[in-house]
């Protein structure tokens, strides 16, 4: 049997460019794993946006397990992929840091309107869910130390 390194599959990645494109244009869910207090990792997905200095952010609820566990521990990873053919994602591994959201509207569209099609439109998404008193809102950034990408459509034959 071989070594650890031997076994280790080496998919095509994405380009510096291809990785920005995939990043900003892509309507993908993120899944932020995080680090449970019980020792459990807890995988939450969640819509994101790319700030101007690379970092991951986030938009929940100031209550959730994945901010209650960024408070407590620092360390987390970042899952963005493509589910369709062909497949293609990054994976992060890094820190991240939480505090309350004190955006407008208009600037949470800004971040998050290319999933709801317009800016008016997410705006007014983000007034209804901040209306419905289910509790303060809180962003979650993320800063990646390590990037692994891929893309399979880069594979012969795929």
């Amino acid at each position: 049997m071989g070594t650890r390194e031997e076994l280790q599959v080496r998919l095509p990645p994405l380009t510096d460019e291809e990785l920005t494109q995939f990043l900003r244009e892509g309507l993908w869910v993120a899944t932020i794993a995080t680090h449970s207090e019980d020792g459990s990792i807890r995988m939450t997905p969640l819509e994101y946006a790319v700030s101007e200095d690379g970092d991951i952010i986030f938009s929940t609820w100031q209550n959730s397990d994945a901010v209650r566990n960024v408070r407590r521990d620092s360390r987390a990873s970042v899952l963005i992929d493509r589910p369709d053919h062909p497949r293609a994602g990054v994976h992060y591994t890094g820190q991240a840091q939480t505090g309350p959201e004190n955006i407008t509207p208009e600037e949470y569209a800004k971040l998050f309107g290319r999933y709801v099609g317009n800016l008016e439109d997410a705006a007014t998404r983000y007034e209804n869910i901040t209306s419905l008193g289910l509790g303060q809102r809180a962003y979650i950034r993320f800063r990646p130390a390590v990037v692994i990408t891929w893309d399979f459509g880069k594979i012969q034959g795929t």
